[in-house]
């Protein structure tokens, strides 16, 4: 089957706009093994790990996803009144009791007749959200969604998982008649009851459980591929998207179903005359192998078997390298950099493939698995006006490039939670290329944060007052920063803004948004409310 030529397997429905976010500070995993006094090759080679992305103090999920969702937004010239509904797919619970999804709607300036909803299901969690809006969009419930996956991944110190963390946030609109991608009309699902990676209630620490936990992933991976087969038949595609714990488990699933579900094909291939192997078998495997890696060591026995002369095996090596490991899912250099982001991970390599590689008419494989377990796949297929969107920044590459590193002292100092912020504070302008761009926020004299709803708008602390002020999302620093030691966050209304340290005057600043107050020191005592207020942060380019 053709895929390309297959209009049916498709919907009208899919992804109209993307967006991407991370935090700026990284861990080199090199400096992270020695300081360990562990072998580098065993996670550079062995897990195919570079980097960790991790949070700064107060950055969490609505910091990441917030900056996501206003990218997706920006890149598709989207008007947030066009959106009725937000879904928020993750597995960094924010509160026990609280829909994080209704936080994104109101500073994006979503309407409230609008859908929210969190969706918890691990790593899944995005995936599941993405049907949700699919569903809604073919029954006319709602028109148009913005997707949020955000996650910040977390292990014990000390632990074999520890180097697999990772964070990082996408954001996606999903419509009909979309821009980017359709989804097919079929998907594939598993799921069952399995204990392979878990965080107890009140833990910031997952547990996980090292080859019971590959084996559960690699099992649902391959049943949820089968699902999808049985469903709309043998397909091949041009690129291959597995969630990805860590950067080598995904060629260890292309692997699996290449031995256990493509073998036929395998053998179909190897039926042809031994002086045919360029014209005949490498041009059938570059039908569709075009964009992933297949390990070469089976076919090469394979090859072997069959009575091959070593100088064709050479030969064969040689191109499999050059042909087809240069093309290793080149998707995989996210989770290489960022580490492991749970909801946000298939997604975010999914947007790389767009931003990089993918080509009108182009088709994508994903399977999305969480554990617990369930696992989806389904189809995407490239559309033509794709690259009006994703010509845009920010892309992934751009935070690849753009970062910081953080020392492992740094990094344990904050996974101990014993960094305590210093709080600075300016006064800012509107940049001159910003647009009228930025969010409004309401709060009390105090400066605890309340909402704009009428009858609803006084603070549920019983401070006075109600203030609204537009915070733009990139500004110019018109004063000299000053240490504050204030106790709550009535500097607002003073007209002055948390500044990143290194912020100096008339630099171009952007906004992120952090929380107020922190578990282990009564910084702002905003305890209990949304308590998050605007970080203005320096950068050179303005998207």
């Amino acid at each position: 089957m053709d895929m390309k030529l297959n209009e049916n397997l498709f919907s009208n429905v899919g992804i109209d706009s993307i967006g991407f976010h991370a935090p700026r500070h990284f861990i080199d995993i090199e400096e992270f093994a020695r300081k360990r006094n562990l072998n580098i090759d065993k996670y550079r080679k062995g897990l195919l790990l570079k980097e960790m992305r991790m949070p700064q103090v107060g950055e969490d999920i609505i910091s990441m996803g917030l900056k996501a969702s206003f990218n997706a937004l920006n890149r598709g010239n989207i008007n947030p009144k066009e959106i009725d509904a937000v879904f928020v797919g993750t597995e960094t619970m924010t509160y026990a009791v609280k829909s994080v999804s209704n936080i994104f709607a109101e500073l994006l300036g979503i309407p409230m007749n609008s859908m929210t909803q969190d969706i918890y299901n691990a790593c899944a969690a995005a995936t599941l959200a993405i049907l949700n809006a699919i569903a809604l969009i073919e029954k006319d419930i709602i028109n148009k969604a913005l997707i949020i996956g955000a996650d910040i991944s977390a292990y014990e110190i000390g632990s074999p998982s520890e180097p697999t963390q990772g964070s990082g946030a996408i954001a996606l609109v999903i419509s009909r008649n979309p821009r980017i991608a359709t989804f097919s009309k079929k998907f594939g699902k598993v799921s069952g009851n399995i204990n392979d990676f878990f965080r107890p209630a009140n833990e910031e620490n997952a547990q996980v459980f090292g080859h019971y936990s590959v084996n559960s992933y690699l099992n649902f991976q391959l049943a949820a591929y089968d699902d999808l087969i049985n469903n709309i038949g043998n397909v091949y595609t041009d690129f291959y998207a597995f969630h990805a714990p860590f950067s080598k488990l995904p060629l260890k699933c292309i692997q699996h179903i290449i031995q256990k579900r493509w073998i036929h094909d395998i053998n179909n291939l190897l039926l042809v005359e031994k002086n045919h192997v360029k014209s005949s078998i490498m041009k059938k495997f570059d039908s569709f192998m075009r964009n992933f890696i297949v390990l070469p060591e089976y076919l090469y026995l394979k090859l072997k078997e069959k009575g091959f002369s070593s100088e064709k095996l050479e030969k064969f090596s040689h191109w499999m390298i050059s042909n087809i490991k240069e093309k290793v899912l080149p998707q995989l250099r996210v989770p290489m950099h960022f580490g492991n982001m749970y909801s946000a991970s298939v997604w975010a390599q999914i947007i790389y493939i767009l931003e990089n590689y993918a080509r009108s008419h182009d088709t994508i494989y994903f399977g999305s698995y969480g554990s617990g377990a369930t696992c989806i796949s389904g189809l995407l297929k490239v559309n033509n006006r794709f690259k009006s969107i994703v010509e845009k920044g920010p892309k992934i590459n751009d935070f690849i490039k753009n970062k910081t590193r953080m020392t492992i002292h740094e990094y344990e100092l904050s996974k101990r939670g014993l960094i305590k912020p210093l709080t600075y504070l300016g006064k800012i302008a509107e940049h001159e290329e910003n647009n009228d761009r930025g969010f409004m926020l309401h709060y009390c004299d105090k400066g605890c944060i309340i909402p704009g709803v009428e009858g609803l708008n006084y603070c549920p602390k019983g401070h006075s007052g109600y203030h609204e002020k537009f915070f733009p999302y990139y500004a110019v620093l018109k004063s000299v920063p000053k240490l504050s030691y204030a106790r709550d966050l009535s500097f607002l209304k003073k007209d002055f803004v948390r500044v990143a340290p290194s912020a100096r005057r008339g630099n171009t600043l952007e906004y992120e948004i952090r929380r107020a107050a922190l578990k282990n020191f009564e910084i702002i005592d905003v305890v209990g409310l949304l308590d998050w207020s605007p970080m203005y942060i320096p950068v050179e380019n303005i998207y």
